[in-house]
């Protein structure tokens, strides 16, 4: 019977069965392939720029290498251009003022809108965020009680020297003046384009915003700003390939309430 069945088979219903078989086994790989690698991309001009800040820390956040392709103007030329490479840092002003630093073939550019930042090396007509998956080796973030400090150093004081890390904190301050905050933004920018360390625009009273400020950045601002007498919010530490020496340190010096590993 079977015989029978193959003699009546024609070349066309063999090509359809090969290629029934053929869809399977694809649809099987399909299903159990890991699609954490796949690129997500999601794009930004004006009119969604307001959203771009709040999205990529969501990424952060997962420890996520966040890659982009941003195209736009030269500054200084005029010409048309288009970078792309990792987001090293970004921020913004409650949804306005988005600068975003981007490191390209081991050189950092300042990108954003004309209007909001003049000074920027591209001027952005638009702007990626992009994941495939891959997240940062040995990353780690620490979160500390509260501190009272009387400087900028003594807030990294219990880092260890050798520890790569950013840190994120608001500071009440007294006994700064708006002089003292526009020779830190300027020095900043100056030193590396990142504003990561500037004052609160609520208004409401001295108050200083770091914004995953590395320690370079927080030495520099320790050499303007002087002695002060300030009061922290809860200090968060993301600690870039950390060893057991690094998170040691930390929790020797500070009153850490919680260790995140990704």
């Amino acid at each position: 019977m079977k015989k029978g069945i193959l003699k009546k088979l024609t070349i066309v219903d063999y090509i359809i069965i090969i290629a029934v078989i053929c869809a399977v086994v694809f649809a099987f790989i399909h299903i159990t392939t890991d699609d954490s690698n796949d690129t997500k991309t999601s794009s930004y001009d004006s009119s969604t720029m307001n959203k771009i800040v709040e999205n990529y820390l969501k990424l952060y956040l997962e420890g996520n290498v966040v890659e982009t392709t941003v195209s736009g103007y030269n500054a200084s030329t005029g010409k048309a251009v288009e970078l792309h490479g990792n987001i090293s840092w970004i921020d913004d002003d409650k949804g306005s003022n988005v600068k975003v630093l981007i490191n390209s073939n081991g050189k950092e550019y300042l990108a954003g809108l004309y209007k909001d930042i003049p000074n920027a090396d591209i001027y952005i007509d638009s702007i990626s965020l992009e994941t495939n998956g891959k997240k940062f080796n040995n990353l780690t973030e620490v979160t500390v009680k509260p501190e009272n400090i009387t400087s900028l150093n003594e807030l990294i004081s219990g880092i260890g020297n050798t520890t790569n890390y950013e840190i994120t904190t608001a500071i009440a301050v007294d006994e700064l003046t708006t002089i003292n905050y526009q020779d830190l933004t300027n020095s900043l920018y100056s030193h590396d384009k990142r504003i990561s360390i500037k004052g609160s625009n609520a208004g409401i009273y001295n108050q200083l915003i770091i914004t995953r400020a590395t320690g370079d950045e927080i030495n520099l601002a320790d050499g303007i700003l002087g002695n002060f007498n300030g009061a922290t919010s809860p200090i968060t530490i993301r600690i870039y390939d950390c060893s057991e020496q690094d998170l040691k340190t930390i929790e020797n010096n500070y009153n850490v309430t919680n260790i995140k590993t990704f």
